[in-house]
């Protein structure tokens, strides 16, 4: 009996040490502990979505791929699933099981390991909000205290809510949301039953578990998860079967992610300027696009299409190297381009091509490249002559030139190294004349073309020297593209934008675009070049256009630079306005006799066919201020009765010939 109440009292001392330490411990465990009244304003980091013109998902921004739901939006089999294989007992603990953790302990006791753990749903959640995953006595301590706690401030209902919000489910997927658009493509109120348990079976070990890696795996876990909902009558036998005999059946949807990697780049890099990376990447935006995914679609088609051509046809090398980790401004070795369409009428970017391959080369070469545009410049040189009184008929020599450039004389020459003599401005613009232009520029001065071009909308950096008529200056696609829409638009400028309106997760607007309009040039003057432009698609270096299908009203100018390195064109109807860039990123050669007539062209045309398909035919309009005459083609004045070859051109008001054709008469002979 002495011995009895000796062991008593060893016991008694030993059990009070352990509550003594166990209470020490809890007391000072308390002081370290995160406050959880931070819960009261749940809000962890939410994924920004990228929207088009028409509200589909093109693009999303994150730190953690989060998008909440509330518990409604849950379907039942969901919580169903996750309670039979999480926490049985969830609704009937206080945030710890404790026969759950004897029982694991006698578990890892015997396996001489940690083999089981005895998390309930509740401290998941405690260690995902506030704790690290170490496997310390310490942090499980904390752990339960902190789901006490928890369990105590808010009720089950509101625990699940955090719980499916919080948990990592794989493959970038935080929260029960971006896990079944990211395994299904589908919102998690669209759950099936099989798809909720493979969601279930995944937050334990997303890698081990991954589908799509590791399908064999992922479809044993996800039955036996269906087993546990048939133990707790969750389900029935009978349905647990059927649900265990349908396939994984995921369909990530990433690929839609691809149709406009470097408009939505675009995207990212602007909202990160204006609001910066908290905003961007943590408070759920929702930002709603100028993005017309079809006509995005028919110009990835178009520029592929025609590149791979272009390689078969000149026999260029494909490179390719997807090994680069830096992918933001790597050059590529194969030929490349870019693509911009705008509306001219509001400035809207609908579609944006920045090179081939986006996860190789993440460089955009429509809004960063600067490349030299050679011809497609020479309209803003035409555009200031012709607001200053020269008319499309006047005549101007295209004969050899001598310039000076930095005290060393050269002599510039036509593309077909050709002269033709006197040419009127309308011909010498559609077979792109660089004598022609040469002289243009000293005619009006290089300042005034200067001016021109910054008001239009040309930004980057020009020097007012002679060879700027011929595009000695670097641009990007995307100001030169917008540039253009001053013509369609009759002398009306309109900033590009990418983005119509951004939206917070709460349903704030803190952003809607407002298009804002300047006139930049008379409306006359931006009809006749309209005019003049034409001529350049229907009997000029454009050409091919008409030749390949292309039949709607249209203008717009070539270009091609001295080494043929770079190859452009930019056109445009009443509707739309596409630029088109083709070249090498090393700016070498791309063949010799390259030009935008060969090489862009027929890109443009490609596109623009499928563009413009099953939409009504729109003609440009001419504005007040423009008057048309029939002239003499060789004389250029009036055509009287008896000039055997006429032509209607167009005017500036007050700059229509006033002079009658003397050089032919009733007896057909030209006048001395």
């Amino acid at each position: 009996m002495r011995f009895f109440r000796f062991l008593g009292i060893v016991l008694f001392i030993i059990l009070f040490i352990f509550l003594g330490f166990i209470g020490s411990s809890i007391l000072w465990l308390r002081n370290d502990l995160p406050d959880i009244k931070c819960l009261e304003n749940f809000s962890p980091p939410v994924v920004s979505r990228v929207f088009d013109k028409d509200g589909n998902l093109v693009g999303e921004f994150f730190i953690q791929k989060r998008l909440p739901v509330s518990l409604r939006e849950i379907p039942n089999h969901m919580k169903d699933a996750t309670i039979a294989f999480e926490d049985r007992k969830f609704y009937r603990h206080w945030g710890v099981d404790i026969i759950g953790i004897l029982r694991a302990i006698i578990q890892n006791i015997k396996a001489r390991k940690t083999k089981q753990g005895a998390s309930t749903i509740t401290q998941q959640l405690a260690r995902n909000l506030f704790l690290t995953q170490e496997r310390t006595v310490m942090r499980k301590m904390k752990e339960a205290l902190l789901a006490i706690q928890i369990e105590r401030r808010y009720s089950k209902d509101e625990i699940l809510t955090m719980y499916f919000n919080q948990i990592y489910y794989g493959n970038g997927a935080w929260g029960i949301e971006a896990a079944a658009l990211s395994f299904f493509s589908k919102h998690a109120k669209d759950l099936t039953l099989p798809e909720a348990a493979l969601l279930t079976a995944l937050p334990k070990s997303p890698i081990y578990y991954d589908p799509f890696k590791n399908p064999e795996k992922a479809l044993m876990r996800r039955n036996i998860v269906i087993n546990s909902m048939i133990e707790i009558e969750a389900i029935t036998k009978a349905e647990g079967e059927r649900a265990k005999n349908a396939p994984l059946g995921l369909h990530p949807h990433s690929d839609i992610f691809k149709e406009a990697p470097y408009f939505v780049e675009e995207i990212r890099r602007r909202i990160l300027q204006r609001y910066g990376e908290n905003m961007l990447y943590r408070n759920g935006l929702n930002i709603y696009t100028t993005l017309d995914k079809d006509l995005q679609k028919k110009a990835n088609n178009a520029m592929e299409t025609w590149l791979t051509q272009l390689e078969k046809m000149y026999r260029f090398k494909v490179e390719r190297d997807t090994t680069k980790k830096d992918t933001s401004g790597a050059m590529t070795k194969y030929i490349q381009g870019a693509v911009v369409v705008i509306e001219p009428e509001t400035g809207a970017v609908r579609a944006l091509i920045g090179g081939r391959d986006y996860e190789e080369s993440e460089f955009n070469r429509a809004t960063q490249a600067k490349r030299q545009p050679g011809s497609a410049f020479k309209p803003f040189v035409y555009t200031a002559c012709i607001d200053n009184g020269f008319t499309p008929s006047d005549e101007v020599l295209d004969i050899p030139i001598v310039m000076i450039s930095g005290g060393v004389e050269y002599s510039p020459a036509n593309y077909d190294h050709k002269f033709t003599g006197p040419i009127t401005l309308r011909k010498a613009l559609a077979l792109s004349r660089n004598l022609a232009a040469v002289r243009l520029i000293r005619y009006i001065g290089e300042q005034t073309v200067v001016e021109y071009a910054k008001r239009m909308g040309i930004k980057s950096n020009l020097k007012a020297v002679t060879s700027l008529s011929l595009g000695a200056c670097e641009v990007t696609p995307l100001e030169l593209t917008a540039a253009y829409t001053v013509f369609p638009n009759l002398g009306v400028r309109v900033e590009p934008y990418f983005i119509e309106r951004i939206v917070q997760r709460e349903g704030e607007l803190i952003y809607q675009h407002e298009v804002q309009k300047e006139q930049v040039i008379s409306p006359a003057t931006a009809y006749v070049m309209i005019d003049l432009m034409s001529s350049v698609i229907n009997v000029g270096t454009a050409v091919g256009a008409r030749l390949g299908g292309f039949t709607r009203p249209a203008a717009g100018k070539t270009g091609t630079t001295d080494n043929y390195s770079d190859a452009w064109y930019i056109g445009f109807t009443p509707n739309l306005v596409c630029g088109v860039w083709v070249g090498f990123d090393t700016r070498k050669r791309i063949t010799r006799g390259a030009s935008g007539a060969t090489f862009a062209v027929p890109l443009w045309t490609r596109f623009m066919k499928e563009a413009v398909k099953g939409k009504p035919v729109k003609r440009f309009n001419v504005p007040k201020g423009v008057i048309s005459r029939t002239i003499c083609s060789l004389s250029h004045k009036l055509a009287n009765e008896y000039c055997p070859d006429t032509q209607k051109e167009v005017y500036v008001a007050g700059t229509e010939p006033s002079e009658i054709c003397a050089l032919h008469t009733k007896d057909g002979i030209l006048s001395s």
